[in-house]
């Protein structure tokens, strides 16, 4: 006997959204975050234009929602529309799931479990075009669901706006997610045939998909905004290149079909974690019923959807496989995801149906008891991660490096990361109004010392002319082109003087609240453990040469060396100092047990160009006398295998490891791989 989950409308709609923002709004950041929220919330406040492609459905709401908010001088409004997007998203899921199946235990399940899921949560509470995605897609699918079942034309207008303005929010998500829209019309595919054959449902078509794309125009029209990352768009072919985004192509090296393939089955462990352990298993369940319980033309959606954003862009996209890359993919399959949560939906109520059918008396509370269970092992396994309501050290980073600097400075931020957390504060916020704030490559900001769009050299010689030319302190965490002092998390440039490095002890207080965050695990987000990364390693630079350089360093100082050292990251820059000054008395055993430390602390989003550097740095300790040269070639070669690019400086010892032992085969393959270079 088949138990329905009937609530008479309890479970509705309505409900859906209003505990799904809820719990948003509850663990949703007070404080900047990472990713594009900065540069989202400078768009938001200022007026601006985003990056490319410019997102002009989500700026357009954005805009009047944040700055007609009572909230409009903190993050708060923007990471709250964000939420209600997600809510509205998870909503309509269940008004979706419900047209479909006519289970409204599916439908909550699916809704609620989508709604706590993983990626889609992550994204749900910051500023980001995440969660528009998803609704504008589910919105197109529902309408397209009510074609399909009436047969009523004004509903495939509706979706066509619907699709249009969702390739204005973020058109690569909506593109791939085309087929899984399209299959779900082929029960009506006779109509749709025979509507092609009238030259009215061609005119009404264009005119709703221009309808969908208009927000589209306001970039064109934006003129002298604050906020604009390559400044106005005047033509149809810079409209073309921004829409495009590809000025985005050339700036990761093409993936192997290796990374491809890791690519892969990263995308199968992200999939099989985003409902936690219970949920992976009903998923399975529903998924190899899906079939033979939903209509074909649904079960077929499915599958497209799923495999749009994952498989299918992995194989478009040139990302490398390392932690980086990983963080910036991570949010794409948010669409591909509603398919898992459907799936997950169903196994449920397989399992609800069979438990029900002993007839027990409790057997009728199975439903509510299964859909709370479901849906509480969704929430709690990704709570912890998600829960964001206390995340301050990305502002109180910001706003030390900002309170830092001396009066009237000049700061080059480099980076969208710095880019966003120093605008933001800067800009809106209103830190230090007294500073000049500017991108190293002429992004995001008016005050552009040339077009982004200039050559390197040029770029160069603009930076070098402001340098020698401006009478302010200049900073920045760029690249120098001048003698710098090193101060830790940024540059002082020093035109004319010797490089140096200096003490910042109003930093020093940053530096103590960031190794506590890291060696305590405390940082869960993927871009905050890279940015975190890398600046352990400038502090590191900055502390390991003053402790060889200077002997007056309090015992303060020494105690927070001795700290840091307990990281990856300044393991690693010791080793690079130690090796460049050259060894001493026992240098090789000093140094052998450091790198053995570090080995051991190697952290999962440890850049791949870091980690070949510390393969390498293994490599040469380990040709010290008295001399390994089976390590040593086994440290280069995963050096190697790890950054496989000709610049990669331990292909050269490698090579003359290789003639030395006598192996002629492995130096000429090496060579063949690598020609070009100059070993001499």
């Amino acid at each position: 006997m088949k138990y329905h989950f009937d609530v008479r409308g309890t479970v509705h709609p309505l409900l859906v959204l209003s505990a799904t923002l809820l719990v948003y709004v509850l663990i949703m950041p007070r404080s900047i975050t990472f990713e594009d929220a900065g540069l989202f919330q400078m768009v938001c406040h200022l007026d601006g234009i985003g990056h490319p492609d410019g997102y002009p459905l989500f700026t357009n709401l954005c805009q009047p929602f944040v700055q007609l908010s009572i909230f409009s001088t903190g993050v708060f409004a923007g990471n709250f529309l964000s939420a209600l997007f997600a809510a509205l998203s998870c909503s309509v899921l269940f008004s979706c799931c419900l047209s479909i199946t006519k289970d409204e235990l599916i439908a909550g399940v699916a809704a609620l479990a989508y709604g706590f899921s993983a990626t889609f949560w992550s994204q749900a509470i910051i500023i980001e075009v995440y969660s528009l995605t998803v609704l504008m897609f589910l919105l197109c699918w529902r309408s397209l669901l009510s074609f399909t079942q009436t047969g009523n034309i004004p509903y495939l207008y509706l979706a066509i706006v619907v699709y249009g303005a969702g390739v204005a929010n973020h058109w690569p998500l909506m593109v791939l997610s085309t087929p899984a829209l399209l299959v779900t019309v082929f029960p009506r595919l006779d109509a749709i045939l025979s509507s092609l054959k009238s030259p009215g449902f061609w005119l009404r078509s264009v005119i709703a998909l221009l309808v969908g794309l208009s927000p589209y125009i306001t970039i064109l029209l934006a003129r002298d905004a604050a906020i604009s990352v390559y400044g106005d768009v005047d033509t149809a072919t810079e409209m073309g290149r921004y829409v495009s985004r590809s000025a985005y192509s050339d700036q990761h090296v093409v993936a192997s079909s290796v990374d491809r393939m890791r690519y892969m089955l990263w995308l199968l462990v992200e999939s099989a974690t985003q409902f936690g352990t219970v949920g992976l298993h009903l998923m399975v369940i529903g998924f190899a019923v899906s079939f033979k319980k939903l209509p074909t033309s649904i079960a077929i959606s499915l599958v497209l959807m799923y495999v749009g954003s994952t498989y299918l862009l992995n194989f478009l996209l040139n990302f490398r496989y390392e932690a980086f890359w990983q963080a910036i993919f991570k949010p794409y399959p948010v669409v591909s995801y509603l398919a898992l949560s459907i799936w997950l939906a169903s196994g449920t109520r397989l399992i609800v149906d069979w438990l029900s059918g002993t007839g027990t008396r409790s057997a009728r509370l199975m439903p509510w008891v299964a859909t709370a269970i479901v849906v509480l092992s969704v929430l709690l396994a990704n709570l912890y991660d998600n829960n964001r309501r206390n995340t301050t050290w990305v502002e109180q980073y910001g706003r030390s490096v900002l309170e830092s600097l001396p009066k009237d400075a000049v700061f080059f931020a480099n980076g969208d990361f710095e880019v966003g957390i120093f605008g933001f504060l800067h800009l809106v916020m209103g830190v230090r109004p007294d500073i000049e704030l500017r991108s190293w490559d002429n992004l995001v900001f008016s005050n552009r010392l040339s077009s982004p769009f200039s050559s390197d050299d040029i770029q160069q010689a603009r930076r070098s002319e402001f340098l020698q030319g401006v009478r302010r302190p200049v900073f920045g965490s760029s690249v120098p082109l001048a003698p710098v002092a090193h101060q830790g998390a940024y540059y002082r440039y020093t035109p004319g003087v010797a490089p140096s490095v200096e003490r910042n002890p109003s930093m020093d207080l940053m530096l103590d609240h960031l190794l506590d965050l890291y060696t305590t695990g405390l940082i869960t987000d993927a871009y905050e453990n890279h940015f975190a990364y890398h600046q352990l390693m400038g502090f590191a630079r900055q502390y390991v040469e003053l402790a060889i350089t200077h002997t007056d360093l309090s015992k303060v100082e020494f105690e927070r060396l001795a700290r840091s050292q307990s990281t990856f990251p300044d393991k690693l820059v010791l080793l690079e100092r130690l090796l460049r000054q050259g060894p001493e008395k026992d240098g090789k055993v000093i140094l052998s047990e450091i790198a053995h430390a570090a080995e051991a602390q190697i952290p999962a989003f440890a850049t791949i160009e870091s980690l070949a550097v510390f393969y390498e740095f293994y490599g040469r300790i380990m040709m010290m006398e008295p001399a390994d040269s089976k390590r040593a070639i086994r440290y280069f070669e995963q050096s190697i295998d790890t950054y496989p690019v000709p610049e990669n400086t331990s292909i050269c010892p490698l090579l003359d490891l290789y003639q030395k032992k006598m192996e002629p085969d492995r130096a000429e393959k090496l060579g063949q791989h690598f020609p070009g270079l100059n070993c001499r």
